[in-house]
């Protein structure tokens, strides 16, 4: 859209133009083909929805040949995800292609352990609460206005929702009219907003952490120079790039957990029992190894939460020894350093389940090392 004397101008082309989409199915075929597509044009010429349909046909609530109708049918497409993803504007990425975007935006962090290294604000973390996502970053679909509602957010909270849609946590999955108390709809609609683990499963969407992010950028930015050979690279950082604090939007995997100066501090970590059996890993010893965990050091305390079918914290142990050099790499899970944890109390796995973890300490999801709140400290301790 460009600005002319105050009024925005969609851009367009001839319905003649060999570039043109003419329907939905043209314009889905156009996405799996590159990988992702933005909805509104962009310092990219001719990449964008906007500038491949007639200026005219925006806005005219027919599903044929509208693309802004087009955008609602396409957020419930199984294989494509559409949220604000480039520059803070709206568009498409294809399931295939999603896994690089997620390693690239999240920079290998869940939402769980940005927060913990205060690179997520209160306010997301407010926003992401409300979905009560499991184990396995799974939870609710719910309508945006709930989610603000909710999440009792009144400052900023569109300008929240589109930084967790921009660092992929979030996607909007639907659209709908609200409904009166007969039950008939009216209003404009409304974007429905989920996970993309909802939507696809954690084991998909995280499927490329393995890979490092400035691997996964540059996959991006091959992907616009394939079929938009001319294009500058400060276009591709501004249009796919992210910042994050001390980080300009291009510069791939640069963000450092902090390295603070600071006492022992205690984590609740994950287990997954269906990839390890941590039920008997302290049969026969009290000392093991495991993955080590963002930001954990020597001297700290875990709290380790084994996942279904248990889903309770069953162990606190002490960490001895951290960066400890390993590699290992399979479907499921990445490796790349240990840390050496002494076992010093067991719980009953009827003590600290989710469902008390989420109703009386407001931990909603294990997924990723975590700070321990003070009243559950406090609980763990007795």
């Amino acid at each position: 859209m460009e600005n002319i004397n105050g009024e925005w101008i969609m851009k367009g082309c001839d319905s003649s133009d060999p570039s043109a989409l003419h329907s939905k199915e043209e314009m889905t075929s156009l996405i799996h083909t590159i990988g992702f597509f933005p909805l509104f044009s962009n310092d990219i010429p001719g990449f964008s929805v906007e500038e491949r349909v007639p200026a005219y046909v925006w806005w005219t609530g027919d599903e044929a040949t509208d693309p802004w109708e087009w955008r609602m049918i396409l957020a419930r497409d199984p294989d494509i995800a559409y949220g604000k993803f480039f520059n803070k504007s709206a568009g498409f990425i294809s399931r295939s292609f999603f896994p690089t975007f997620a390693n690239y935006r999240r920079n290998g962090y869940d939402f769980d352990a940005l927060f913990e290294d205060e690179l997520a604000s209160y306010r997301a973390k407010k926003v992401m609460d409300v979905f009560e996502l499991d184990d396995e970053a799974v939870g609710k679909e719910m309508m945006s206005y709930e989610v603000k509602e909710l999440a009792a957010v009144d400052k900023n909270f569109q300008g929240t929702l589109t930084d967790l849609q921009m660092q992929t946590y979030l996607i909007l999955s639907d659209f709908r009219q609200r409904k009166n108390k007969k039950g008939q709809t009216y209003g404009w609609h409304i974007a429905a907003v989920e996970t993309p683990e909802t939507k696809w499963g954690r084991d998909f969407v995280i499927s490329a952490y393995s890979e490092d992010p400035k691997d996964s950028w540059s996959k991006l930015e091959e992907r616009v120079k394939r079929y938009f050979p001319s294009t500058a690279d400060d276009s591709i950082r501004k249009l796919l790039g992210i910042r994050w604090p001390g980080q300009s939007s291009g510069e791939a995997s640069s963000v450092k957990k902090k390295e603070k100066v600071r006492p022992p501090k205690e984590w609740i970590i994950p287990s997954n029992p269906k990839y390890y059996d941590i039920i008997h890993a302290f049969d026969d010893t009290d000392v093991i190894n495991w993955k080590q965990g963002a930001g954990i050091r020597q001297g700290d305390t875990v709290f380790m939460y084994v996942g279904a079918p248990v889903s309770a914290v069953l162990y606190k142990c002490k960490v001895t020894e951290t960066d400890i050099p390993y590699q290992y790499q399979d479907r499921n899970l990445t490796i790349k350093a240990l840390m050496k944890i002494q076992l010093l109390k067991r719980y009953a796995p009827d003590q600290f389940t989710f469902e008390v973890l989420k109703t009386r300490y407001g931990i909603f999801a294990v997924r990723g090392p975590r700070g321990v709140p003070d009243l559950l400290s406090a609980a763990l301790k007795k």
